[in-house]
């Protein structure tokens, strides 16, 4: 009579521990990826803002703002164009910065500087890093009229000319707690008309070939956190970078 062999299977509690270990490596997985990931991003946004910094057009910037100085109510243009800036609000500066040193400034949704620059119609480029901690709002716009806005309502970015605001938009959303690069320029083409673009983290996310030209831009003056003397950005700002030709 042939016997049959004991044949034996995995228990219950056997089964359960190799699920939580594949639960383990997996949320580990996951974890690394997503460390990845941002180290890229951050890679990616740090090496578009030293371009800008690089290229030619950092010849023509009139306000180059790294708000090192630490202190007072002027913040000095490290640009050959000596514009510096006047605060009028709270004057906060903060240690958490993009690359780990150094400083930033903190807006807390009533402060803005008044740069005192006039930008030409035919060509700008507006870049800063900015990190909102609520408040999202304007990052670089008119101090009066209607002529340009560069903002983050919903903590969405959006600019344009004239009134219309959405010539450019991103989808993401800026409330990550995290430090992005925004960048937006504007080149005149032909008429008045030209190209708008927009970047993020050195990424082109947005580009319109018809943006219409700002009217009356040279009569205005860019102003940081805010559009006018209203609707003020929450959060840090760092390495804010005006050209214009």
């Amino acid at each position: 009579m042939q016997r049959r062999g004991h044949q034996t299977g995995f228990t219950i509690v056997e089964l359960l521990i190799v699920i939580v270990i594949i639960g383990i490596l997996a949320a580990i997985t996951i974890v690394a990826y997503n460390g990845i990931q941002e180290r890229a991003r951050m890679s990616g946004a740090q090496s578009y803002a030293s371009a800008i910094g690089r290229s030619p057009d950092i010849l023509n910037a009139i306000g180059y703002y790294d708000f090192e100085q630490g202190s007072g109510v002027s913040v000095p243009d490290r640009s050959e164009k000596a514009n510096a800036g006047t605060i009028t609000g709270t004057t906060t500066y903060s240690t958490d910065t993009p690359s780990g040193t150094g400083r930033s400034f903190s807006f807390n949704g009533s402060t803005r500087i008044n740069t005192g620059i006039s930008l030409q119609p035919s060509y700008y480029l507006k870049a800063a890093w900015v990190k909102p901690t609520g408040g999202c709002n304007n990052v670089i716009s008119a101090a009066s009229g209607s002529s340009d806005a560069f903002y983050l309502p919903s903590c969405r970015v959006n600019a344009g000319h004239n009134s219309t605001w959405n010539h450019v938009t991103d989808s993401f959303t800026l409330s990550d707690g995290k430090w992005h690069h925004l960048a937006l320029e504007f080149t005149q083409t032909s008429g008045a008309v030209g190209t708008l673009k927009l970047w993020r983290d050195g990424s082109l996310v947005a580009t319109n070939t018809n943006a219409p030209l700002p009217v009356n831009l040279d009569l205005t003056t860019p102003v940081i956190g805010a559009y006018g003397a209203g609707n003020f950005y929450s959060g840090l700002m760092d390495d804010v970078i005006i050209i214009t030709r």
